[in-house]
């Protein structure tokens, strides 16, 4: 009865059972799953919808059409010259209400994390140790997304204010859990990732290894302006798995599908390239921005002009989700500049360039470019007006990420800055709110302790 109680809160209290769940509540007679393998089933069909870029898991950690959409909501893509409706979003104001329905989606995956945490009785053996270290490391990554893409960006002064989501660590069958704050959100986050990291599980099998949950807990320090800590983390990993160039480079990062030089993880795996290609040739609808292909100074010295863009700007880049090595790189220079360590700052700034441009003249205090004022971003993380040797992190960290969904959540991170275009002589305007998703109506419904994210109080 315990095991019906628990089965029957899951679906109750809107934590979203998928269609096809493994333990989706039908009837009285399902319980809990009794041995490993049974638990990792849990595991294995999100880990398998990974690999292929399929539905679920992949779909909240980032498929090929996902990163599509993200970048056209960011200005890396130019909407107003589009040549077809291909891609049928305009900006991120157009899918409010397929947006509302990614915070649903990640409650359906932590579901089955937040069972075997709770439940798996054989943690000492080989089997257990992978399924829950795995499952730990998981939540921490849904948690992570669902900060970045459900909360406002963070901010110091505000992070005992600015609301979290709930951190549903286990189910009750009476609870109706509240939004916390965001602070309490990272600490949660950091928390599982630490657990997972303890647990040091190093099966690729199972994707979320000890260094793919490191990767992560660099992203969350890093979001949570944790500067010292976010060194910390990402120079471990970068001492790993470092930098490559040159044709290793261009393989890696053209490949449709496995993983190569600097990836750490990255969904697409194996399976069919019919969506994919068909992904790739509608992306080549809206021409690049040129306020990207401006940062290229170097042009022809450096690779990814060459590997991104066609002679008409139209991206050639693969698309992927991954986590890389070069993320890492950047965060190290960001963090030491937000220190005001310039030196190493700008060590880890050249160390990446030196990779991508040939016959590379090493940048310096000096020899900075100026901040441009046309540029979308005015400020960074801290609200604090860029400075040249901050806007040239960002600005390659725009170049080196392109085609990989960053752009969009840099904007977030960055003074979640107001920018418009126009198509077909109506102007698109994404406002402030807009970079923070909505809460579906009917979690709110089901939960009167949900508060709704400003801006969409009567969705």
């Amino acid at each position: 009865m315990k095991s019906l109680k628990l089965y029957m809160m899951l679906w109750i209290v809107g934590m979203c059972c998928s269609c096809d769940s493994y333990l989706e509540v039908k009837n009285y007679g399902q319980t809990l799953p009794k041995t490993d393998e049974d638990y990792a089933t849990l595991i294995n069909k999100q880990l398998s919808d990974i690999d292929k870029g399929s539905a679920g898991a992949t779909n909240m950690l980032g498929s090929f059409a996902w990163m599509i959409e993200l970048e056209c909501y960011s200005d890396n893509l130019n909407t107003s010259l589009m040549t077809s409706n291909a891609l049928s979003y305009l900006y991120v104001g157009t899918n409010i209400a397929s947006s509302q329905y990614r915070f649903m989606n990640y409650y359906s995956l932590i579901k089955d994390y937040n069972i075997i945490i709770d439940n798996l009785k054989d943690r000492d053996t080989e089997l257990g140790k992978k399924i829950l270290a795995t499952s730990y490391a998981m939540r921490g990554v849904m948690y992570f997304n669902l900060m970045r893409e459900c909360c406002e960006a963070y901010s110091k002064d505000r992070a005992t204010e600015i609301m979290g989501v709930p951190n549903v660590a286990h189910f009750d069958l009476e609870a109706k859990p509240e939004r916390g704050n965001i602070q309490q959100l990272v600490n949660f986050i950091v928390s599982d990732l630490d657990t997972a990291i303890r647990m040091n599980q190093t099966d690729e099998q199972y994707r979320f290894t000890v260094d793919v949950a490191r990767a992560y807990l660099a992203r969350t320090y890093f979001w949570a302006q944790d500067w010292e800590n976010a060194i910390k983390v990402a120079r471990e990993v970068l001492n790993k798995y470092p930098l490559v160039e040159g044709d290793e480079y261009k393989e890696m990062i053209q490949s449709p599908q496995g993983m190569s030089g600097e990836m750490l993880f990255r969904t697409f795996i194996t399976g069919s390239l019919t969506s994919y290609n068909r992904y790739l040739k509608n992306v080549k609808t809206r021409p690049v921005n040129m306020s990207l292909i401006s940062l290229f100074t170097e042009k022809g010295r450096d690779i990814r002009y060459s590997t991104f863009f066609d002679s008409k700007f139209f991206s050639t880049k693969g698309i992927r989700t991954c986590v890389r090595s070069a993320e890492m790189c950047l965060i190290l220079a960001e963090s030491y500049a937000h220190l005001s360590d310039n030196d190493n700052a700008l060590k880890y700034l050249n160390l990446l360039r030196s990779k991508r441009i040939s016959n590379y003249e090493p940048y310096s205090m000096a020899t900075l470019p100026a901040a441009s004022e046309g540029e979308v971003i005015k400020v960074d993380a801290t609200g604090t007006k860029l400075t040249p040797l901050v806007a040239a992190i960002l600005n390659e960290r725009r170049k080196e990420l392109f085609m990989e969904g960053d752009r969009w959540f840099e904007l977030k991170r960055n003074g979640s800055p107001e920018f418009w275009f126009g198509y077909n002589q109506i102007k698109y305007t994404t406002e402030k709110f807009l970079y923070t998703f909505p809460l579906r109506k009917a979690d709110i419904i089901a939960n009167e302790n949900l508060v709704q994210n400003p801006g969409y109080e009567k969705l």
